[in-house]
């Protein structure tokens, strides 16, 4: 073999191993990149038809109708689920609240106070209340007296032991909150949301620390107080979506509340479910902020 056809056989290896080289490396960066652009959605959405191998939803975040191929066992028409998919494939289906329509469409709120009771039906979320003042430095004064008075309660039932003295201070709490009774010249609505949301925070801690010193403590009690860990819950969580929705001051400490109160009341999901009966507004995207809220 001559020195020329030697050095074009090496040379026509050299070309092969590199286009191999190439071809290697421009399939890995395909793979690589296939996976970096894999994309993971979730969509909250209410099943409208359950068939024998798929259901048929109300996409909330697209508006329109969607079949997904799933075994439906467990999944009934009008729950509200989130469906989780991968690249266009079902990984996950939840169920948020089961019988959701009903809850929405059909079903009314009964609201209660001191004198009446009234139905209102279920409507789109409540406008917000505006409130001026020409004082800030009277409005923080307000403030920050309730919250050293909510912070004092709350240390008392840590500390007292008379069943009747803190039952007592919980009915004013849950009036003050409720029923417009002003404590130290103060009403609820005087305050900034912020504050009502800590005002409430310490409610919850008030009457679990009282039924753990005296089980059962609200039995002799009317029932819009027995309820009222219901309705503190609905009141505090329309707050903090309400305040992280506007990007207000006090989301951060909401949400960081709920997370105390979720340990310290023992809050599952289906005990926040449990008072979406105190609430007005039950569209998709408050139920969304609630449930995102809960799991953190």
């Amino acid at each position: 073999m001559n020195k020329k056809k030697l050095i074009i056989i090496i040379s026509s290896i050299i070309v092969i191993i590199a286009i191999l080289v190439v071809s290697i490396l421009l399939i890995r960066n395909y793979y690589k990149n296939k996976d970096n652009t894999s994309t993971t959605n979730e969509v909250y959405a209410v099943i409208k038809q359950v068939n024998e191998d798929s259901i048929i939803v109300s996409d909330k975040d697209e508006n329109g109708l969607k079949t997904y191929i799933i075994n439906p066992t467990g999944y009934k028409k009008g729950d509200l689920v989130l469906i989780k998919t991968k690249d266009g494939k079902v990984e996950d289906i939840k169920v948020i609240i089961e019988d959701y329509a009903s809850l929405t469409t059909t079903n009314e709120v009964v609201v209660v106070d001191d004198t009446t009771t009234t139905t209102t039906s279920i409507v789109t979320t409540k406008p917000a209340t505006t409130r001026t003042t020409t004082n800030t430095t009277k409005v923080e004064d307000k403030d920050s007296m309730i919250l050293s008075y909510m912070s004092s309660s709350y240390e008392n039932v840590k500390n007292g032991s008379v069943k009747d003295t803190l039952k007592n201070g919980f009915v004013s709490v849950v009036d003050f909150i409720f029923y417009d009774q002003p404590i130290k010249g103060v009403t609820f609505k005087e305050l900034r949301n912020k504050t009502k949301a800590k005002v409430i925070y310490y409610a919850l801690l008030i009457d679990v620390g009282i039924d753990s010193k005296f089980p059962g403590y609200k039995d002799t009690l009317s029932d819009k107080y027995k309820s009222a860990k219901s309705k503190l819950l609905a009141e505090f969580l329309e707050l903090k979506y309400s305040m992280c929705e506007k990007s207000e001051d006090g989301c951060k400490q909401a949400s960081d509340d709920l997370a105390l109160l979720k340990k310290s009341l023992n809050l599952t999901w289906d005990i926040i479910k449990s008072v979406f009966g105190y609430v007005k507004d039950l569209t998709v995207p408050k139920i969304k902020s609630w449930y995102e809220s809960f799991r953190g």
